[in-house]
């Protein structure tokens, strides 16, 4: 059973392994305006994950 499941993690993270390869360089041309987006993108998803992540410590927090 244990073998299985370890067996089944460790082909799912080869199979993502392989998927990153693959896409590690971008095959379009972006644009300075698409990068920049992309990079507010990136730092909004951020912020909203450390926000989500204050919220859950803070309501955990306060059930004492």
């Amino acid at each position: 059973m244990i073998k299985t499941v370890k067996g089944f993690f460790q082909g799912a993270v080869d199979k993502v392994n392989e998927i990153n390869t693959r896409y590690e360089k971008p095959r379009i041309k972006m644009t300075p305006w698409v990068k920049a987006s992309l990079f507010l993108l990136r730092l909004y998803l951020i912020f909203m994950v450390l926000i989500l992540l204050y919220k859950f410590a803070a309501t955990v927090g306060s059930m004492n």
